[in-house]
């Protein structure tokens, strides 16, 4: 039976958010909440299922092939397990289990970078690619690949983890325990760091005016508030992040020349010069497809993860039904 919705569920370190979603990509009900994240795995399974009902009361479940759920987590996706979270309490959580326990419809769980960049490969930026790279910055940084059109994952599907390469061997410790990771530069606790850094010296005047006078409050949506207004300290912080973005990418591309590298996540998609930054650090250092790789921002903006999400309940349901996409 050839189904007319999925859900797809996005979660994030800083807000969860589900759609009801058409075949052709059109969202016809979205919902969104604050990720629960100091309340327990439990605390997120609840919230998830709180979105997923809202989104699909009055559709009969027969209209619904399934739900997509993508996480912030190292996903086994043969097994459909969680192997590894670094932003949210999900370490070795049956996070599918659990939520196939309290809904009427089939499950399916990938890393949420990799539910971007379907997203991206389906209805965005990367439509026309066949070959590209995704890149997500928010309050962790990950990555998707994708090979002759198709999602790209690894043995296990843990692949792509581009936010934990290392970029500089004395660098900061990362959220994950290693050490100079592109994380620990490009993430959202890093951005604010550098922001209450700088704040504390009395610079950035216009950042220290956006938390409400209090360095200590800055966040990274503040940095970025701060720097489109004007200030050069955030300005100057942003420019440094996209300088390592880029020289990170310079590896990614040398190792496997994409046609395409689209960075997105909510820092990303809001700050235009750091992607241009990293941009430029390709165009100057990369080697293999230097001349004809792009670096762009994504089109789907905070639905891109739901969207994919979406579209991978969609391919599950149709590989079972023997349905050819």
């Amino acid at each position: 039976m050839r189904t007319s919705y999925a859900v797809g569920v996005d979660v994030g370190g800083t807000r969860v958010a589900a759609g009801l979603v058409e075949r052709k990509g059109r969202i016809v009900k979205e919902v969104r909440t604050l990720t629960p994240r100091d309340a327990g795995p439990f605390a997120i399974v609840d919230a998830i299922i709180e979105l997923i009902e809202d989104v699909s009361s009055g559709v009969h479940p027969s209209e619904i092939a399934g739900i997509g759920v993508g996480l912030p987590a190292q996903i086994d996706f043969l097994k459909q397990s969680v192997e590894f979270c670094t932003n949210l309490p999900l370490n070795g959580v049956d996070m599918r289990s659990l939520i196939m326990s309290r809904v009427r419809h089939s499950v399916t769980i990938d890393n949420d970078s990799n539910c971007a960049g379907i997203g991206e490969s389906r209805f965005g930026a990367g439509k026309k690619a066949r070959d590209f790279v995704m890149i997500t910055l928010g309050t962790g940084v990950g990555g998707s690949l994708f090979f002759n059109g198709e999602p790209y994952r690894g043995s296990r599907g843990l692949a792509a983890e581009i936010g934990h390469m290392v970029v500089d061997l004395d660098g900061p410790p990362c959220p994950c325990g290693g050490t100079g990771h592109l994380e620990s530069f490009v993430g959202r606790p890093a951005l604010a760091a550098r922001g209450r850094e700088a704040a504390r010296t009395f610079r950035a005047h216009t950042l220290r005016e956006a938390a409400g006078g209090d360095a200590e409050q800055i966040t990274a949506e503040h940095v970025i508030e701060a720097a489109l207004a004007g200030d050069e300290d955030a300005r100057k912080i942003l420019l440094e992040a996209g300088e390592v973005l880029g020289r990170a990418l310079v590896g990614v591309v040398n190792l496997l020349n994409p046609r395409l590298v689209i960075v997105g996540g909510g820092v990303g998609e809001s700050c235009g010069f750091l992607v241009e930054r990293a941009a430029e650090m390709v165009d100057a250092e990369a080697l293999a497809g230097r001349r004809d790789v792009r670096v762009v921002q994504a089109e789907l903006g905070n639905d891109a993860g739901m969207l994919g999400a979406a579209a991978l309940a969609f391919d599950e349901h149709d590989s079972r039904e023997g349905i050819q996409r």
